[in-house]
């Protein structure tokens, strides 16, 4: 070894973090085995139980990854260093870059690209240039400086595209005064799942997979990606399917895409925009315009924002805003008058318009509603959307089908003046009641989409509400409406917790990750899960509080088939439980433990501590947690091959789920459990009832997991029945909810179960690939049984 060894320090990005690590193990002169081999050696010595297997290690250090384990990451350079101050520089390098990834992976795909219709002014001749060099080169760039004009071109150049059948848009935050830029992995999350993927196989691709996969299903259709906002060839290069027309748009040239550079108006342009607020005083006071126009340097931005001042003000003359306009540039020093110009129009509005600007700019998010900024400028909804619209007339805010946004110059300028203006006391107040409203609205929206999970939420939110009288939240009337509530606002829960967290608002941070487990597991949305959960673990401020966003962690991670790290999460919620005298959280952190134990295998751990959970929860008089560790002691009895103890455990639960009172989830599920157990024993008629009883609770319900279970289920006895078309159709309708959810682990053994039905109907070659994915994914969240199951179908069929 030579030299001084690698450093993480002044990293910014888990790419960079990476690079530095593999410069390490390059410098170190080690081998990948050896450095697994020393990784492993150092666990064993310090009594850890967790063994990381090669191609764990081997990922780690290769390129391309979006999410490195920090652990593994720290083991590397303390193995390689032998210096534990500064293997933990690593860590801390790890963290600093998460925080960044985190922010980054929040990100706002969208669908069809509105066009600004009558608001365009001129450049035709450009337009008609962009789209056929987007027709002849499929990836063009317009670049130009700020405020010049590339969104609202780029629009009109997709919208002048013909037969168009696919559109996809997002804003790559390249130059976002606040928030970085948007990570292309997370930008492909999100242009897939339009496309119909699920979230579960979503995430586990890489990258470079993400980006093939999005190529492959475009293939053949019309499609259009708008880039808006780029910052750099390596953001865009990712996103650039071969197969897309790509519209880029940014402050700086891109290597690889056609050049259409963007400049200001020309005076002609700049006189057409003036005289749409002026009308004939253009002609009247030539001299005037002509002088207005050039001291905003005929930014088009600029124009449009005096423009709006000129509009709202017409008993003045063009002499008078020229005038006006020249004495506001001389005070600020400004050379282009671009500043000026916006500042002009800021102070031309109402005291309480200027003020509702001013407390925009403080939205952590990108876009909003106008019930957020009622809630930001402590309003009801009428007078917001009335200062909004006068917003939009002055062109200093864009309205886009009832949601607003903020142009990057105007957001700097609100910002400036709200620093000016406003004491830090009333920033913190709206930020409060913005804070406030998502929280209340949040919980509100996620019972009406998970009704079943109405009292954890409440429990949750009890302090909060007791803390926060009186603040406005909005209903919901049904799942759907809930539903689509959340996915709209989704970024910005993201964004205004990570806000919070690094904000002194903790609580509310760790409160939006506990009320939207459900939502964010169910919807198969991981990556902002794993965002919201972790930034929960980091900035709670109790061990009870910590635990419980462990346990939300936990439970991602089982749903993702991560079994080791949902096994090592529970164990830190379930440490941080007894920690806190939580006698509740410590019987559930034991009982998720033992989930963990029961997907790797160890089956005696798993009903050991299924055993000492059903005491605590017994103890406590908790009927839910009783019967869901009975369920969790007969699962491993049944891979076992002690049916008839199963049957015993599974039949208690259901007799205490029944305690619970008609119709719940827990009844659904055990109802499932006996007709499972009973199926093994060979008690098919028994089996049969069952499972027909809790595919029509769970439907009753919406109980959706349990309904995808009863329908592979009654697949598999229909295969034995020998009715095999029939098996086919129930499999294909559990696999479709189970990839819908996102339970890979669920997934896999339903693509056993229908390639069994398939081998059957003589269909072989569909079968194999069934198998085939069940191996590939088994093997990748390391679930022994169903590797086995996949391997042994592969093997009959070959």
């Amino acid at each position: 070894m030579e030299g001084r060894a690698p450093e993480p320090g002044g990293v910014r990005t888990v790419d960079e973090l990476g690079a530095r690590l593999r410069a390490l193990q390059v410098w170190s002169g080690l081998s990948y085995r050896e450095i697994h081999r020393r990784v492993v050696r150092s666990r064993q010595e310090r009594g850890i139980a967790e063994l990381p297997a090669f191609n764990t290690t081997y990922r780690c250090l290769s390129p391309g990854r979006t999410r490195l384990d920090v652990e593994l990451v720290v083991d590397i350079a303390r193995v390689v260093l032998g210096d534990e101050s500064r293997a933990a520089e690593w860590r801390q390098a790890h963290q600093v870059v998460s925080g960044l990834a985190a922010d980054a992976s929040v990100v706002q795909v969208g669908g069809r690209v509105e066009s600004d219709g009558d608001a365009f002014v001129g450049r035709a001749s450009t337009v008609l240039a962009a789209a056929t060099a987007l027709e002849t080169h499929r990836l063009v760039c317009i670049d130009g400086m700020p405020g010049v004009g590339k969104t609202t071109l780029a629009s009109r150049v997709v919208n002048r595209l013909a037969d168009v059948e696919l559109e996809f848009s997002v804003n790559l935050r390249g130059y976002d005064p606040v928030r970085p830029p948007a990570d292309p992995a997370a930008v492909l999350d999100g242009f897939l799942r339009r496309l119909g993927v699920s979230g579960s196989r979503i995430h586990g691709l890489d990258l470079s997979a993400r980006s093939q996969l999005f190529d492959q299903i475009i293939e053949g259709r019309r499609t259009v990606v708008l880039l808006d906002n780029a910052a750099s060839d390596d953001q865009v290069q990712p996103l650039t399917a071969k197969n897309a027309f790509t519209l880029i748009t940014s402050r700086r040239r891109m290597t690889n895409a056609h050049r259409i550079g963007l400049e200001v108006f020309d005076p002609a342009e700049s006189a057409v925009l003036l005289r749409r607020a002026a009308g004939d005083k253009v002609d009247r006071e030539p001299v005037a315009a002509t002088r207005i126009t050039e001291l905003v340097g005929h930014l088009p931005l600029a124009l449009a924002v005096l423009a709006g001042r000129i509009s709202a003000q017409p008993d003045w003359t063009l002499a008078d805003h020229l005038e006006r306009l020249q004495e506001h540039t001389a005070r600020l020093r400004l050379d282009d008058g671009v500043a000026a110009s916006l500042s002009l129009s800021y102070q031309a509005l109402q005291p309480p318009v200027r003020r509702m600007l001013r407390l925009l700019a403080l939205h952590p998010g990108r876009d909003f509603d106008a019930y957020a900024a009622a809630a930001l400028a402590d309003l009801t909804i009428e007078p917001a959307r009335e200062q909004l619209a006068k917003l939009v007339q002055m062109n200093l805010l864009e309205e886009r089908s009832g949601r607003y946004e903020l142009h990057d110059l105007i957001r700097l300028l609100a910002s400036d003046q709200g620093r000016d203006d406003d004491p830090a006391s009333v920033r913190r107040a709206a930020l409060d009641g913005l804070f406030d409203y998502y929280r209340k609205t949040v919980a509100a929206a996620a019972v009406a989409y998970a009704p079943q999970d109405r009292e954890r939420i409440e429990l949750t939110e009890k302090q909060w509400i007791v803390e926060h009288p009186g603040r406005f939240a909005l209903e919901f009337a049904d799942r759907d409406a809930g539903r689509d509530w959340l996915e709209a606002e989704r970024s910005n829960l993201i964004a205004t917790a990570l806000y919070a967290a690094d904000h002194g608002r903790p609580e509310y941070a760790t409160g939006v990750s506990a009320t939207l487990m459900y939502y964010l597991g169910t919807a198969s949305l991981f990556s902002g899960a794993e965002v919201l959960h972790l930034t929960a673990i980091r900035c709670a401020k109790t061990d009870k509080v910590r635990g419980r966003s462990y346990n939300s962690l936990g439970g991602l991670y089982w749903r993702l088939g991560r079994y080791a790290d949902g096994r090592a999460a529970y164990q830190q919620a379930l440490d941080y439980a007894r920690l806190a005298g939580n006698r509740l959280g410590e019987a559930s952190g034991l009982s998720n433990v033992a989930l963990g134990h029961y997907r790797l295998g160890a089956y005696a751990q798993a009903i050991d501590g299924q055993r000492e959970a059903y005491g605590l929860f017994e103890a406590e008089g908790n009927l839910t947690g009783m019967t869901t560790t009975l369920a969790g002691q007969g699962w491993p009895q049944l891979r076992l091959d002690r049916p008839g103890i199963a049957l015993e455990l599974f039949e208690q639960g259901l007799m205490i789920s029944r305690k619970l009172g008609t119709d719940t989830f827990e009844e659904a599920f055990a109802l499932n459990n006996v007709a499972v157990a009973c199926e093994a024993l060979g008690r098919v008629d028994q089996a049969w009832q069952g499972f027909e009883e809790a595919l029509e609770l769970s439907r009753r319900i919406a109980f959706v997991n349990c309904e995808s279970d009863c329908l592979n289920c009654l697949g598999r006895l229909h295969r034995a029945a020998g009715r095999i078309d029939d098996a086919i159709e129930l499999h294909e309708q559990a696999l479709d909810l189970a990839d819908r959810l996102g339970s890979r682990p669920f997934t896999i053994e339903v693509r056993n179960d229908y390639g069994h039905a398939l081998t059957a109907a003589g269909r072989v070659a569909e079968a194999a690939e069934q198998h085939r994915i069940a191996l590939e994914d088994a093997e990748r969240i390391e679930d022994r049984y169903e590797l086995q199951r996949a391997e042994a179908a592969l093997a009959r069929i070959t």
